[in-house]
């Protein structure tokens, strides 16, 4: 139910009380927003239901948004009302007294379970409530505080109820507010635009879902360096070279010598190639090291297309570019985390000859298996804290025992990741089965891992000798999942055996 935004819709005379009270001002829109999906319960969207009304067109459009929100790594929570037999039989709640048709909506019933045409996944949220508003008797505000939200996009219904509720008491909580006019539903024409009248004029921008979904697209390709960041790179002992992949520029560290075996270095999730630059500094004596910064990390390019952007498949297809590019023969390809499943399908589909490789705690997480140990809220508020501004001591908090200059490096180049990037890479670690290349990666391959990894388990290594029995393992003992920054001694000491041997 769209509302026309024409100059005179509510009067002349109304248009110009409003000016002259100095309402309808646009509001900020900041970086880091998240997604409430306001009461979009069958309870509201189905007409079989007291309270319900045929919302199809609101849960679609709702539907659009969600799955550009998961995509770009915003945050998505969905509010529902529910009551307890005592509550909805009694008197206590006052609300109820006056609209009593809600006394339909009981905990674990059908009236409050959510749309089934929305698609609610272990990473949202959920806020159960008994009012209008999602904020009143809710941990919603602490909630969004805690996910370091600036901007809040409303949508759901009703429009005059809830959401008109919702959105009031966001702008009262702090946050700037914006509210989505074709994903917001109501029982009747009337009461719907004057809600969104009035939210336009007070507390919110009423905005289209294409504004919606353009200013999701446009936040989540914010990335930024200071200028402290790109002077670090006056401080390394690499030249900067360039390759592009399709219309992707990709940026390469070279550590040379020339003429050494080339090293293609491929980092993690939330790693530029900045941050791989003490490896690369510890192999300079045995090989020639290049260390990529993947596609939406560092100074490359992001995806033109995130929804096929980010899987193995395109950052494989990097690493063909690099070698092409760049005429390394015979490269070997070193990956840690992220960058161990890309050397691993680059290894089974690249075009061309390696002198093998090695991989270093590669996420074994796949289709039916275990999740990621790391959330994506955690990276991603990591970043939303880099882009703020932080420094090596708030870092050293989630990273205590990494040495200092790998703390402040983080600090400095953690903003130049793409938080599109990072969302749909680590829905890949979980879409995209590392055992479907693994098995396959040819000999002479090293798989290196942390004794206390959190992503190599144990088991998981065991399965993973088992699945390619010509591969030789090495256990770096007491090490974490960052096992070059949690042991680095016994890690580098590992690494150079393992090219020692590829070298022979």
């Amino acid at each position: 139910m769209p509302v026309d935004d024409h100059p005179g819709l509510h009067g002349a005379e109304t248009d110009s009380v409003y000016d002259r009270a100095g309402f309808g001002v646009a509001v900020p829109r900041g970086s880091r927003p998240a997604l409430v999906v306001v009461d979009l319960t069958r309870g509201f969207t189905e007409p079989g239901f007291p309270t319900g009304a045929d919302l199809t067109a609101e849960v679609t459009a709702t539907a659009t948004l969600v799955a550009a929100a998961r995509l770009r790594g915003v945050p998505v929570i969905y509010t529902a009302i529910g009551y307890t037999p005592a509550e909805a039989e009694g008197d206590a709640v006052a609300w109820l007294r006056k609209a009593p048709g809600m006394r339909a909506l009981l905990e674990g019933s059908d009236a409050v379970a959510l749309d089934p045409r929305l698609d609610r996944r272990d990473g949202d949220h959920l806020v159960m409530k008994k009012g209008a508003s999602a904020f009143h008797g809710t941990a919603l505000a602490a909630l969004l505080s805690g996910l370091d939200v600036d901007t809040v996009l409303v949508c759901g219904a009703t429009t005059s109820g809830c959401v008109r509720a919702t959105a009031v008491d966001a702008v009262q909580s702090g946050f700037d507010t914006l509210v989505v006019r074709d994903a917001c539903g109501d029982r009747a024409r009337g009461p719907h635009d004057a809600a969104l009248f009035d939210l336009q004029a007070k507390y919110a921008d009423v905005v289209a879902l294409d504004d919606a979904l353009a200013y999701l697209a446009e936040t989540s390709a914010r990335r930024s360096l200071a200028q402290s960041a790109l002077a670090d790179l006056g401080d390394l002992p690499a030249t900067s070279r360039w390759v592009t992949s399709g219309p992707v520029r990709l940026h390469v560290l070279d550590y040379g010598p020339a003429d050494g075996v080339p090293v293609l270095v491929l980092p993690g999730i939330t790693s530029p190639a900045v941050a791989m630059d003490f490896v690369a500094r510890n192999l300079t004596d045995l090989v020639r090291p290049l260390v990529l910064d993947v596609r939406g990390r560092g100074l490359s390019d992001v995806a033109p297309d995130p929804l096929r952007g980010y899987d193995l498949a395109s950052y494989a297809a990097d690493v063909d570019a690099v070698v092409d590019g760049l005429g390394l023969r015979d490269p070997i390809l070193l990956g840690h985390s992220m960058g161990a499943r890309i050397a691993a399908r680059a290894a089974v589909t690249g075009r061309s000859p390696l002198r093998g490789t090695v991989l270093v705690d590669p996420p074994l997480s796949g289709p039916g298996r275990g999740p990621y140990p790391t959330t994506l809220d955690a990276f991603l508020g990591q970043v939303d804290q880099a882009r703020r501004g932080t420094d090596a001591d708030e870092v050293a908090l989630s990273w205590p025992s990494w040495p200092r200059r790998e703390q402040e490096l983080r600090a400095r180049w953690l903003s130049s990741c793409s938080r599109a990037a990072i969302a749909a890479t680590h829905a890949g670690f979980e879409a995209e089965d590392f055992f479907d290349d693994w098995p396959k990666v040819p000999a002479p391959a090293f798989f290196l891992y942390g004794g206390a990894s959190p992503v190599v388990t144990a088991a998981g290594a065991a399965e993973a000798a088992e699945r390619n029995p010509s591969a030789e393992f090495a256990e770096i003992a007491d090490a974490g999942h960052m096992v070059f920054w949690d042991r680095p001694d016994s890690a580098f000491a590992a690494l150079r055996d393992a090219l020692r041997k590829l070298l022979s």
